[in-house]
């Protein structure tokens, strides 16, 4: 076996987890949105085909622009709104920073496990937030 292969095998649970972690944190992005496209549907009351553009429209929004349509749309608690918010952040350091910010402790194998086992927290943060919007009456 090569020295390439050997590093890349060395790298796989962390880019496994990476992976992970980064399609969790797209998951909350499309279950915000479709709370958001879901609320504008109902506010219309009109064609069917307006949730479908209502989607459209969301799907080109950030995270944090997503967070704030829903604050416009309804009254959230500050606490499920300090909530959201801090899920943002996780997330933006998931997406953002994770690799850039860690890449002298991804180079050797105990720094790897610390920061694939940081993901796997900051995932499972990030998931609780999908289930509470997922547990909304509205879908």
């Amino acid at each position: 076996m090569t020295t390439e292969n050997n590093a890349g095998n060395e790298m796989d649970p962390i880019f496994l987890e990476l992976g992970k972690a980064v399609f969790t944190c797209q998951s909350l992005e499309v279950s915000l949105r479709l709370l958001n496209a879901k609320l504008s549907h109902d506010a219309t009351e009109e064609q069917e085909n307006l949730f479908g553009a209502a989607l459209d429209l969301y799907s080109n929004e950030t995270l944090g622009q997503s967070i704030n349509a829903l604050r416009k749309r309804i009254d959230i608690p500050a606490d499920l709104s300090d909530y959201l918010e801090a899920g943002l952040k996780i997330r933006n350091e998931i997406v953002h920073d994770s690799i850039t910010k860690n890449m002298e402790r991804i180079a050797c194998p105990k720094g790897r496990l610390e920061v694939e086992a940081e993901l796997a927290v900051m995932k499972k943060e990030v998931h609780k937030r999908i289930a509470l919007l997922n547990k909304t009456e509205l879908f």
